[in-house]
């Protein structure tokens, strides 16, 4: 849907008739797919969803591979509750297993990008013989040393999350993800904003981020493990990352620049979501890389 007087709402109903809803887990899952080939399945983070990498999808799937997304529990259009311990990032990593199984996906290659980054690898560290190649993408692998930046402390303090969550408004979303979302303020019209800002609040959506907010391992015994179990893994890796980015320190980057053996690096003209500044760009270097290890 395209033109003038477009709104959230209208994007948010896009995206959800070109998608379905899965039973992984015992749980709804929202998935959206696009073309056939070896897969790639995209993980993403917050404040965001499966919604993140709708303008990768056909460029992908051109490409000759089937791109996968799909919404975190607790997120986007997946099943919303408030299960104690339902949220935090092991349990979140826990369900990609089930969900892979009932798509049928084998082998893959893996995209992770914000706190997808941790919660992908754990998966494909007990995994390692399903991971075809990987891609990181503006995300945390040294978590002991991560301290969340302004406005994501907010969501995680006992004394405010509630009150930020709960006074948070659409206009007040979008400006702070063109801030420090996108390099392109342009990215982010004011329907795109109000679509992601639908998609995170929407069917009790508002607890289970603040569930996802508190569910953070930023501990040095993570990261011992991440740091093992991503060397250990095997497959070809990749960065791709926004090269303007201000939510993720640049230490992250430096880090997996250190630590990890990595092929090829593209810093591209974006922030923390480079899914929206440079969404062709990124497809297309995922795609090559994808397809030089299918």
């Amino acid at each position: 849907m395209s033109g003038f007087g477009i709104r959230g709402a209208d994007l948010v109903r896009d995206h959800e008739r070109a998608g379905r809803h899965v039973v992984a887990g015992g749980r709804r899952i929202f998935v959206r797919e696009e073309g056939e080939g070896p897969p790639v399945l995209l993980v993403h983070g917050v404040p965001a969803s499966s919604f993140l990498y709708r303008r990768m999808m056909a460029p992908l799937a051109k490409a000759g591979l089937r791109a996968v997304a799909f919404d975190l529990p607790g997120l986007g259009l997946s099943e919303k509750g408030t299960a104690a311990g339902a949220y935090d990032w092991h349990a979140l990593s826990a369900a990609i297993e089930p969900l892979v199984d009932a798509l049928g996906l084998r082998d893959l290659h893996l995209v992770i990008h914000d706190i997808g980054g941790p919660i992908g690898a754990e998966w494909a560290m007990t995994h390692p013989a399903r991971v075809r190649s990987l891609t990181i993408m503006n995300t945390i692998l040294d978590p002991g040393r991560f301290s969340p930046p302004f406005p994501m402390w907010l969501f995680r303090l006992p004394a405010l999350r509630h009150l930020a969550i709960g006074t948070l408004t659409p206009f007040v979303f979008t400006r702070l993800m063109r801030v420090e979302g996108v390099y392109d303020r342009a990215a982010i019209s004011a329907a795109v904003g109000e679509a992601y800002f639908e998609l995170l609040v929407r069917d009790g959506g508002r607890r289970s981020f603040l569930d996802v907010m508190a569910g953070f391992d930023l501990t040095a015994a993570f990261g011992d493990r991440l740091r093992a179990g991503i060397a250990a893994l095997g497959a070809p890796t990749q960065i791709v990352w926004g090269a303007h980015e201000i939510a993720i320190p640049v230490a992250q980057l430096d880090y997996v620049r250190a630590t990890f053996p990595i092929e090829e690096e593209h810093l591209v003209p974006g922030r923390h979501f480079p899914q929206e500044d440079c969404a062709a760009q990124c497809a297309r270097v995922i795609a090559a890389f994808a397809k030089r290890y299918a």
